[in-house]
């Protein structure tokens, strides 16, 4: 009878404990359900609050704890991305979200656009559904900062926004490619405006030493006009040195006493004026008497020497109380014959001028104002400072050539103009370098048997000065009393 209690007992047991698994089964299934209810209605209540009360749902509701906290996010090309691949987002948790962070169904719609009644929406608003973004904010979890709901999401603009920087580069190039363009154009559009002398046809790149380019530089007034021709006020050797990057001008005065071929000892000046001569003359007499080989030229016009000047900005001189009264006279002769107001300098002392004021500023020689002499320092003052200037910068140079190219004569090519530029600046804008000569102590005032009044000097110590300078990069010293 016992052995049937215990049976019996036994079964009643199993009975219960089935029926107890059942029901607890049910019941877990049955909260199971009523949690993923819950969650689902608390999507769609987030997305109807204020966005103040979004940001404490969403953080409650990543904050269950059931939730795998310290998961990675997850990126559309992740392993662990759905296989059905509607979903292309996850937040830091695993959970699917659309491309601005918020939380989505399994067909990929946010619950954001769910109805009231919890019913997705129909078909046609996918376009509005791309044009909304939620405005909800949500704390890291970690440091408790308010973050964008997107911060782990990736956006389809983040590739793109890298890509844009291209365009950019390229726009900037061509830029420079046009400004480069109009340059060259420009500066090609210049050399057919100045006067070409193709008596000689010896190219400038074919007669450099040592790598070095040197041509002479003329300075004549076409009002001092005689039966003798035009005479060259102002005579310069201008040498180009690449290596070196530099610029080197070297005055010679214009009464120096030399040999002129076929005329004997007379005024260097005088070579330019004769009427078999001009500037080949003026080559042949510089290279014999100095032992040089320069084969090119280039003449301006004083009376065009105001607008390159002005090209400029003008110069800054000092003038003393003679300098004031000879320079005023020489411009008030100058705008008279230009029928142009006068232009007068104020005072003397330190004085900005503009091109009329320094052309004529370099052109005084008489009224105790030093002569030859002083003339050739105050045109070497003037010169320095405009070849300053238009060094200075690209622009300043550009005006400077435009005020320079229409108003010269030169024996050089366009292709001599292009090479001696090319080779002067390819190592950068060059530095310039003044000297006049004969050296002070090396020269004395004599007059000619015919009461002709002339600089006298021994050629072969200023050849040797001239040479030093201009290959040896050696500035000559100056005989101490």
């Amino acid at each position: 009878m016992s052995s049937l209690h215990a049976c019996a007992a036994g079964i009643f047991s199993a009975s219960i404990i089935r029926d107890f698994r059942h029901y607890y089964n049910s019941c877990r299934l049955s909260f199971t359900k009523m949690r993923q209810n819950c969650e689902i209605f608390s999507k769609i209540a987030v997305c109807r609050l204020h966005p103040g009360a979004q940001a404490c749902m969403i953080k409650l509701y990543y904050d269950f704890p059931e939730r795998k906290k310290g998961s990675s996010p997850v990126n559309r090309d992740s392993n662990n991305s759905r296989k059905n691949g509607k979903n292309k987002y996850y937040d830091q948790y695993g959970q699917p979200v659309d491309e601005y962070g918020r939380p989505v169904d399994r067909h990929g719609i946010p619950y954001a656009e769910y109805d009231k009644d919890g019913n997705p929406p129909r078909k046609g608003a996918s376009a509005q559904r791309k044009q909304t973004r939620p405005q909800a904010k949500q704390t890291d979890g970690t440091s408790g900062r308010r973050v964008s709901p997107n911060a782990n999401s990736q956006k389809p603009g983040a590739q793109k926004k890298k890509k844009r920087r291209l365009p950019v580069v390229r726009i900037i190039l061509i830029a420079l490619v046009a400004v480069l363009a109009l340059v060259v154009w420009d500066i090609n559009h210049l050399l057919n405006q100045y006067t070409y002398d193709d008596t000689n046809e010896s190219s400038l790149s074919a007669n450099t030493e040592d790598g070095i380019m040197t041509l002479a530089l003329f300075g004549v007034d076409t009002r001092e006009n005689c039966d003798s021709g035009t005479r060259a006020d102002a005579i310069m050797i201008m040498s180009v040195d690449p290596a070196r990057s530099s610029v080197k001008l070297v005055s010679l005065m214009r009464d120096s006493y030399v040999e002129v071929p076929e005329h004997g000892k007379t005024k260097l000046c005088h070579a330019y004026g004769y009427e078999d001569g001009g500037p080949q003359l003026m080559l042949e007499t510089l290279n014999n008497a100095f032992d040089m080989n320069i084969t090119e030229y280039m003449t301006v016009d004083f009376a065009q020497m105001a607008s390159i000047i002005d090209a400029v900005g003008g110069v800054t001189v000092t003038l003393t109380e003679d300098e004031l009264a000879e320079t005023n006279k020489f411009i008030d002769e100058y705008c008279w014959e230009n029928n142009m107001p006068t232009q007068r300098i104020e005072a003397a002392g330190e004085q900005e001028l503009n091109g009329i004021q320094a052309m004529t500023y370099g052109r005084i020689r008489k009224g105790n104002t030093g002569g030859d002499w002083q003339r050739t320092e105050r045109q070497s003052v003037v010169l320095n400072q405009v070849f300053s200037k238009a060094t200075g910068n690209p622009i300043t140079l550009l005006k400077f050539l435009h005020g320079l190219m229409p108003n010269i004569t030169s024996s050089m090519s366009k292709a001599d103009f292009w090479y001696m530029g090319l080779r002067t600046i390819v190592h950068g804008m060059p530095s310039m370098g003044h000297i006049r000569l004969p050296l002070e102590g090396e020269w004395q005032y004599g007059t000619t048997s015919d009461g002709m009044s002339v600089i006298q000097f021994n050629d072969n110590v200023l050849a040797h000065h001239l040479h030093d300078y201009i290959f040896n990069d050696i500035t000559p010293q100056a005989i101490e009393d």
